[in-house]
């Protein structure tokens, strides 16, 4: 079977939220009275854990949307007695919200994210790692949705399957498509950003014609996967936005680029990318809608650590400025970006600057900011930059601010205090 119709067969998470609902409705039609499903524990997902060591079964989570239709048009096949007996005999299982904190808390203790919804994780009952991850995608009939959840569940109890032998597979020149996708989704979910680099390298060696790219699959890994502007099905995307736009909604396909220009700032390019990269980045959120001083306030950041990199001091007290002019900053802002420079300028080129943003800090400063932790490190900074050109009384007399600011805010003014020892 060619790539291209392998392909156009992918069978992925259906963008529109009315497909599914059609879908849902369709299976609750054909619904009868319906028998035990799966037994999902209660409790949380650590207790659930210590259920599944102590039972020697993988440990099943149904990770769930509150409002996700994806996730509404799953839950009556979740309950079927074939599924049932099938998971209740090989698994234990717990289900969990999104949002929760015991949702957030299964993030951080097994270092996951969550690519989309609903999503099926399955751990191994002595280590407690992640062995395999599935999507359940939409499917036209009941007993299709039965043997796909099914399937998901043969495969995590299948070592050749499981998403654990993906790097393997890979690394034996497994490259068809439906499997790079999968192993993409893979390691998104874990943040593997290099890895996902790599893969979407791939993806993109077979997703090449306009039709593939415009279609609902293409679509899906652009919104999903995608995390470089370079990337070729990127590059395409951003040169033919109008074909997308005409196709999907106006949101859905601005929040496609947004996540592959965050991806590309913030992934795993984020310490190499050059003010040409940058520069790219800030001119594509222009084309996506966003204004030049919107755009700018997205990428300013980036720009002033490329700068710093190259140890450019003086094009970067440039870059600041032209930002200021263009979007003003708040006090919070004004704290964050005179830090920066104390930190990361070379040389003191900067200094006359930094001072002028100090007083337009204060300038813009809330009623309610007058005595805040923020002015307080508004005139930390002032003193730094003061003490780096030999200023010392100046210097003093900023900390001495800084700390009867802090006091009065009711922080810790250590951190003042301590200026003020290298500054007497």
């Amino acid at each position: 079977m060619s790539n291209k119709l392998i392909f156009r067969n992918i069978n992925v998470r259906m963008i529109h939220p009315n497909v599914v609902l059609t879908a849902f409705f369709l299976i609750i039609g054909l619904n009868q009275t319906l028998a035990q499903g799966i037994n999902f524990l209660g409790g949380n997902f650590q207790s659930a854990a210590e259920a599944a060591k102590r039972a020697n079964k993988i440990l099943f989570v149904e990770v769930y949307l509150t409002g996700c239709p994806h996730c509404a048009a799953l839950a009556p096949v979740l309950e079927e007695k074939k599924v049932g007996d099938f998971f209740n005999s090989q698994f234990v299982s717990y289900k969990v919200e999104a949002n929760s904190e015991d949702s957030k808390m299964l993030q951080q203790q097994k270092g996951i994210t969550y690519v989309e919804f609903p999503l099926f994780f399955f751990f191994d009952p002595s280590s407690g790692q992640l062995i395999h991850q599935a999507a359940p995608t939409e499917q036209p009939s009941r007993s299709g949705a039965i043997e796909e959840v099914i399937k998901h569940g043969r495969d995590a109890l299948d070592p050749t399957q499981r998403t654990s032998s993906y790097p393997s597979r890979f690394a034996k020149g497994d490259r068809d498509l439906g499997f790079l996708i999968n192993y993409a989704k893979y390691t998104k979910a874990t943040k593997d950003t290099e890895r996902l680099w790599i893969l979407n390298k791939e993806i993109a060696k077979q997703v090449v014609r306009p039709s593939d790219i415009e279609s609902q699959a293409g679509f899906y890994i652009l919104s999903r996967l995608i995390n470089d502007i370079d990337n070729p099905m990127a590059a395409y995307f951003f040169n033919n936005l109008s074909k997308f736009k005409a196709k999907y909604p106006a949101k859905e396909v601005k929040d496609a680029g947004e996540t592959i220009l965050y991806y590309t700032m913030y992934g795993r390019r984020a310490n190499d990318l050059t003010i040409a990269d940058i520069t790219k980045c800030r001119k594509a959120f222009v084309q996506l809608g966003l204004t030049a001083p919107v755009a700018s306030g997205r990428t300013i950041l980036k720009e002033l650590e490329a700068y710093f990199r190259n140890k450019e001091t003086a094009k970067a007290v440039a870059r600041l400025n032209e930002y200021v002019a263009t979007a003003p900053m708040s006090l919070a802002e004004y704290a964050y970006m005179t830090r920066l420079f104390n930190e990361k300028a070379t040389g003191n080129s900067y200094v006359p600057s930094l001072l002028k943003w100090v007083n337009d800090g204060v300038r813009v400063a809330k009623a309610n900011e007058k005595t805040s932790k923020l002015m307080a490190d508004l005139y930390l900074q002032q003193s730094v930059a003061y003490q780096r050109i030999g200023k010392k009384v100046e210097a003093k007399k900023a900390i001495k601010t800084a700390v009867e600011v802090a006091q009065a805010a009711k922080v810790d003014v250590k951190p003042y205090t301590d200026q003020l020892e290298k500054v007497k």
